[in-house]
């Protein structure tokens, strides 16, 4: 047989790639493509002519979730070293966006041992990446709700041989046991918990365990455990099995420590004779049940608590099941049994159809008796008529449930915006101060670096006020006040902000022509929300050189403010979806920055300044959105003013001095920048409110900035303790703080401060804020 040809085993690789769903490469000592494979087209979409003769472009190299790897290296680098390179991860910029590709080379040399290039194989591998990024945070997922729950959360598995393990077990397992949970599937610790069972507990929770495996019933134990410190817990475990291909036995459970509940019964038990004196002098009827004859007693108290008449006669267990409400009948039931067969006790509510038809709720406790040779032949116990009281319970718990999920609800949302804002504030406000550096001007290319930094700021920004707006609406929090508002003047201002949005975007702005005025009725800051979010929509999702129209109209007692676009238009279906939270209709795809909530912030906006947002749109034909709202009256214009008199001379300024007390460096030392191009102004700053306060007393400064989360004391404390001393009760106080809830800026204001800044700080205008409140102050 002749060796295989050259052509033929080169034809044979390429069908060996092609098979494999990779593209082959060859470089030249340069690291210059000379040769790429067909395959290349039909991943990335680029011809391989577009990139033979061009080096190979460097990236970092990343991790099997492609992450960038310590220490920076990048792939020319591991080239540069002329060596043999397996399934290296980097990034590939191609006309179908970024992909994750995978790269195996080989070094070529010449005869007298050059280097003269690499011949390789690549792969996408963008798929399986994020699979594998799915799966990571959805195992994060779990761990984090895991955390949350007050038990353990386990997998437990009995294998053929006798052997015990677990695939999984929560954090949690630390608290309860002493342990540390499973991971990297070592099996965790497997003689938990049954080195540290009770010893009168152990010979039932292991003959349990079998009866579950065998049975494939669900596991149900309570037992003690005698933990390393001596204490001893009661615990309460739940699982259900499953059988495994291979004979194992796979419980999936939870484990709760129960040893509070456990003490409560044991105390419970200890007040019964008590409790039996006190029936009569208390109202409560004696009810009992014998076993063996299955009749229902009651005394004179407990008949009449059921409706009945006094005395009752061959009562039966079955006739008081009957006159239950249907709806608690199988739990009151079930509850009687299950005291019978544990010898347990019996605590249960049940509503009545008392003959009379009067509504009732009754409340029981019994416990068992026993016959002589200690057997179970009943239940005796009390009843009482709880209507009046359930009810009051239940609207107390209703209440109690809405304040507290409010309260949570509220601190959640004010920490929420506290923790995102702070960072940002260092972000944002360096960047700009960068930007404005007028004495060290940045590089084109730095600059053009800085905008995005600030622009994706911004863009966050955004998006964690329409979360925070969402909420708030949630709760109702609308903080509006209705006055006279002038929506010439309200949409001039709208358009001069979003026109940079138009400009960048290629779209015309058309603005509207109301000769005559027109004024509505509403909350000015809630009409330019609407309106700026209906603009930003108008240019984001129109055409290339479309126009965007702005136009005002009085319809009877109302008025109307239309924006219209130029767009695709929206289908009856994509309509109905619009106004759902977190629902883009797909704009996410087309990287079309947005949070979903803008529609749904200004449609309640619109409502709750009782007006309405309507929609017309056709597939092709473009959008229009209409804000109608109360009509309003003009507000009076200002009188002629007088002529301003020519000032006289006057000496310098002295330099004015402003007290800043916040405790994080990094505003801190931001705060200390923007006031490095102001020498008429002299910054001191104190870390905290103990300090602060002694340095407003002692100094008198002419403006204190105020954070209202200090370590030692919070802002509203701190300005009520300024505003009751005599040497600073007049000292002109803001509050800057990252906490943008309405709530928490009405009660600071309410508390005393003279103005309320939220971060991130725009430089620009705290500077002119700050020279605002120096004249004024």
């Amino acid at each position: 047989m002749h060796p295989p040809s050259p052509d033929l085993e080169r034809a044979r690789l390429l069908d060996f790639a092609r098979a494999s769903g990779d593209w082959m490469w060859e470089t030249d000592a340069q690291l210059r493509y000379t040769w790429v494979s067909g395959a290349f087209e039909a991943i990335t979409g680029l011809p391989p002519q577009s990139i033979i003769g061009q080096q190979i472009a460097d990236s970092p190299l990343l991790d099997e979730l492609a992450h960038p790897l310590p220490g920076g290296r990048s792939f020319h680098q591991l080239l540069q070293e002329h060596r043999p390179i397996t399934r290296v991860l980097t990034d590939k910029h191609t006309g179908r966006g970024v992909l994750q590709i995978s790269r195996s080379a080989v070094p070529v040399f010449d005869a007298q041992g050059q280097f003269s290039g690499y011949r390789g194989t690549a792969r996408d591998v963008s798929m399986h990446i994020a699979a594998e990024r799915q799966a990571h945070a959805q195992a994060e997922l779990l761990r984090k709700l895991s955390s949350q729950v007050p038990g353990v959360i386990f997998q437990f598995q009995l294998h053929p041989d006798g052997t015990v393990s677990y695939p999984y077990a929560s954090d949690a397992s630390r608290e309860l046991f002493g342990v540390e949970p499973p991971h990297d599937g070592n099996g965790g610790d497997p003689t938990v918990p049954f080195r540290l069972l009770h010893p009168d507990d152990q010979r039932g929770y292991l003959d349990s365990i079998e009866a579950s495996a065998r049975t494939l019933s669900p596991w149900q134990r309570s037992y003690r455990i005698v933990r390393d410190d001596g204490s001893v817990r009661w615990m309460e475990t739940r699982a259900t099995p499953e059988r495994l291909a291979d004979g194992s036995t796979l419980w999936h459970g939870f484990t709760a420590d129960t040893t509070a509940q456990k003490q409560a019964e044991i105390a419970l038990r200890g007040s019964e004779e008590r409790w039996s004196m006190a029936a009569e002098a208390a109202g409560i009827g004696v009810a009992q049940y014998a076993l063996a004859s299955g009749e229902v007693s009651f005394d004179r108290r407990a008949c009449a608590n059921h409706g009945q008449p006094w005395p009752l006669a061959h009562y039966t267990l079955r006739d008081f099941m009957a006159a239950v409400h249907p709806d608690d009948r199988a739990a009151t039931e079930a509850a009687v049994q299950r005291a019978l067969a544990t010898d347990g006790r019996l605590e249960t509510r049940y509503r009545l159809l008392r003959p009379d038809e009067l509504p009732a709720t009754l409340e029981l406790f019994a416990r068992c008796t026993h016959d002589a040779a200690g057997r179970v032949d009943g239940l005796v116990g009390t009843c009482r008529d709880i209507t009046q009281q359930a009810a009051l319970e239940q609207l107390r718990r209703d209440k109690q449930a809405a304040e507290q999920a409010n309260r949570a609800k509220s601190e959640f949302l004010s920490r929420v915006s506290h923790e995102l804002r702070t960072p940002l504030n260092g972000i944002l406000g360096f960047a700009q101060l960068m930007s404005l550096d007028r004495l060290h001007p940045l590089a084109p290319d730095q600059r053009r670096r800085i905008d995005s930094v600030m622009h994706a700021g911004r863009h966050l920004l955004e998006l964690i006020n329409d979360v925070l707006n969402l909420a708030r609406i949630e709760q109702e929090d609308f903080s509006l006040k209705p006055a006279p508002v002038d929506l010439v003047a309200a949409a001039g201002s709208c358009l001069a902000m979003i026109q940079p949005l138009a400009d960048n975007a290629g779209i015309r702005l058309l603005a509207p022509q109301c000769p005559g005025g027109c004024w509505a009725t509403a909350d000015a800051r809630a009409v330019e929300q609407v309106l700026l979010n209906l603009l930003s929509n108008a240019i984001k999702y129109n055409r290339p050189g479309g126009t965007v129209e702005l136009a005002l109209q009085h319809d009877g007692e109302r008025v109307a403010v239309a924006v219209r676009d130029e767009g695709e238009g929206l289908s009856t279906a994509q309509q109905l979806q619009l106004f759902q939270p977190f629902n883009r209709l797909g704009a996410d795809q087309r990287r079309i920055e947005g949070s979903g909530l803008g529609l749904v912030i200004a449609r309640t906006l619109a409502a709750a300044m009782q007006g309405e947002l309507l929609l017309r749109s056709t597939p092709g034909e473009g959008s229009t959105f209409t804000l109608l709202l109360p009509a309003g009256r003009a507000m009076p214009g200002p009188g002629a003013a007088a002529p301003p008199a020519t000032p006289a001379a006057a000496p310098a300024a002295a330099q004015k001095h402003v007290l800043y007390i916040e405790d994080e460096p990094l505003n801190v030392m931001l705060m200390q920048e923007v006031f490095k191009g102001r020498p008429q102004w002299r910054l001191s700053v104190a870390n905290d409110g103990a300090a602060g306060f002694k340095a407003a007393r002692e100094q008198a400064p002419d403006l204190l900035l105020i954070d209202m989360n200090l370590p030692d004391t919070g802002g509203i404390a701190l300005i009520r303790q300024l505003r009751t001393d005599a040497r600073t009760a007049g000292l002109r106080c803001i509050a800057l703080s990252a906490d943008a809830m309405q709530p928490q800026i009405d009660a600071a204001l309410a508390a005393g401060f003279d103005d309320y800044w939220t971060k991130p700080i725009n430089v620009a205008r705290v500077l002119d804020a700050v020279a605002k409140a120096m004249a004024s102050g």
